[in-house]
């Protein structure tokens, strides 16, 4: 799959917009797009020239050769490649993972901290854990799952930050399941699905949480995942996922409840519920901006937000539930 590729869904997602402001955007001529078949396909240099462009600054490409300093800079944080290290940036706090509650918390981090700048990097949890170990991000999100314990994020911690003293901070739990097409007319139950011949699958990229933990129980079942249809074209998000299955592009994909509380023509059957944590260098642990990040996780008014939607489960968030050693 080419990753440059985006679909008006993950652009949609990217400008925090709905997908039909895409289409009209494409329509009055605002956002370039280029057509495969019927289908509107879009590069990370027509959404970063949109941005420009409402923003009112030059709309000089991301990609070529003879880019300026800070469309290189746009360009390694919209792919999370190449980023300067934090250490390098100490007016810069970078918040790592997907999930709409690390928007807000950037929101609110830039309200109470106008002097820091608070900047979002979209990545998978593995690569996120990878980022902070390496110091490209301040506060990584994971939801990744070990089958040997049955626990979530506490093992993958240990083995990406070797030598390094970390905590661990809880967001939430969520729900992972399965999106199907609605009413459920292949009538699919369970992993064992899977197996199938007539199913299609709309899989998340290697090292999103999704896919760590859809590969973990194929291979508890036997399955090759790459004999399953559709499992080696990846998508970015889970709202891109679930966006599949509702076109029919798909059979299943697997990702959160709440993100198919948002999409018509799904239905979602629930399989496990995950931990979704977020974690920064211990020796971060008193800095100015992530005791502004606590405080704002463990406000009323910050979790009453989240707390009656469906797909989340917000108690303890905020809590420092480990220090791995």
């Amino acid at each position: 799959m080419n990753q440059e590729a985006l679909t008006a869904v993950e652009v949609a997602e990217i400008l925090k917009i709905a997908k039909n402001t895409v289409y009209k955007l494409v329509k009055n001529k605002e956002l370039n797009c280029y057509m495969v078949g019927r289908k509107m396909r879009f590069t990370m240099e027509d959404v970063q020239n949109y941005i420009n462009k409402a923003r009112g600054v030059s709309t000089n490409p991301i990609y070529p050769s003879g880019q300026n300093k800070q469309t290189r800079y746009q360009a390694a944080l919209s792919s999370g490649e190449n980023l300067p290290t934090i250490g390098s940036q100490s007016n810069v706090f970078r918040i790592c993972g997907h999930d709409e509650i690390l928007d807000m918390l950037s929101r609110r981090m830039s309200d109470f901290l106008p002097d820091l700048k608070i900047e979002r990097v979209h990545k998978g949890s593995y690569d996120a854990l990878s980022m902070l170990y390496k110091d490209q991000v301040s506060a990584a999100a994971t939801h990744m799952w070990d089958h040997e314990s049955d626990t979530y994020n506490l093992p993958y911690i240990k083995r990406f930050l070797p030598g390094c003293r970390a905590v661990m901070i809880h967001i939430c739990n969520r729900t992972e399941g399965f999106y199907v097409a609605e009413g459920n007319p292949k009538n699919i139950t369970s992993w064992e699905d899977l197996k199938r011949p007539d199913i299609t699958l709309a899989s998340r990229e290697p090292g999103a949480g999704s896919r760590i933990l859809m590969d973990s129980h194929l291979m508890e079942l036997g399955i090759d995942g790459y004999k399953i249809p559709g499992y080696n074209m990846p998508y970015k998000s889970h709202l891109a996922v679930a966006g599949a299955v509702s076109k029919g592009d798909a059979d299943i994909g697997l990702g959160t409840q709440k993100t198919a509380l948002g999409i018509r023509g799904i239905s979602f059957i629930a399989l496990q519920e995950e931990q979704y944590d977020l974690v920064i260098k211990e020796r971060d642990l008193e800095k100015e901006s992530v005791q502004t990040m606590l405080a704002i996780l463990r406000s009323y008014e910050f979790q009453e937000e989240f707390r009656y939607s469906s797909g989340y489960d917000v108690t303890g968030m905020g809590n420092i539930i480990e220090q791995p050693k």
